[in-house]
């Protein structure tokens, strides 16, 4: 049986977000981001039901992962000391730009913990122990790199994985938040109905949405869930979004030419 609730949750704010600045690696939260964090830490109405915490393995869904949900993280570790922050790269972003390219192990753990000193007044580092980075291990050497099921224009395929892995490894007393990106929920989700070719992705940044996964022609698919939704009203340019969902062959002529 599949989890009862999933949350899915798009990333704050990060620096690649202002004026489509897709050249920066790994981009991290802009300053906005990091209140629209402080912000759904204290909007989001789940914390005491969630048992699972799942992000993409990019730094601004870490930060949004760690600032955001903080208060059921540390529930949940307190409670359950083999409790882990699953990071699965089938939830990165579409896109092969710089952006959307992730960080080494390595790499993650010294910015994660040069940043937690850096800014000790931040809530939810305290929790980088937490982050279990197996998944992204075990996918080398695809893993940062944008090849096989993580090129753009396997991001439909990649979807299906991703909607299966949730079915066949949690179970329906279980409720999930994934933080992952604006482009790649709306191939998770298969919903196009409100997306916005101006803006590239219909999700604004710390947006969420409650669904349920269902047994639909031999194949999983999320449908909305009775948990309902949320925004803080995040915004941005949209235009690196619109470009990854170009990029990923789901709109117009699109190559995979990034």
């Amino acid at each position: 049986m599949p989890p009862r609730a999933i949350y899915l949750v798009r990333h704050a704010e990060g620096f690649h977000n202002v004026n489509w600045q897709h050249h920066l690696r790994d981009p991290d939260l802009t300053p906005l981001g990091h209140k629209q964090c402080a912000t759904l830490a204290g909007n989001f109405p789940y914390h005491a039901n969630l048992t699972t915490v799942i992000c993409s393995p990019l730094k601004r869904t870490i930060q949004t992962t760690l600032e955001s949900f903080h208060p059921a993280i540390s529930r949940l570790s307190s409670s359950n000391p083999s409790f882990k922050i699953i990071t699965n790269p089938y939830f990165q972003e579409t896109g092969e730009w710089e952006c959307d390219i992730g960080s080494e192990i390595p790499e993650l753990n010294t910015w994660l913990e040069n940043y937690h000193t850096e800014n000790p007044q931040v809530n939810g580092y305290e929790h980088i122990s937490l982050l279990d980075f197996s998944l992204l291990e075990r996918e080398s050497p695809f893993w940062p790199a944008k090849k096989q099921i993580f090129a753009a224009n396997k991001a439909s395929e990649r979807s299906q994985y991703a909607r299966q892995w949730l079915y066949e490894n949690f179970s329906e007393y279980e409720e999930v938040v994934i933080v992952s990106h604006g482009g790649f929920l709306h191939f998770l989700t298969d919903d196009w109905g409100q997306y916005d070719e101006s803006l590239g992705t219909a999700w604004k940044n710390t947006d969420w949405k409650c669904f349920k996964l269902v047994p639909e022609g031999g194949r999983m698919r999320l449908v909305p869930g009775e948990g309902g939704s949320g925004n803080i009203e995040g915004k941005d340019d949209g235009a690196t979004e619109k470009a990854e969902v170009y990029a990923g062959g789901h709109i117009g002529e699109a190559t995979n030419k990034v």
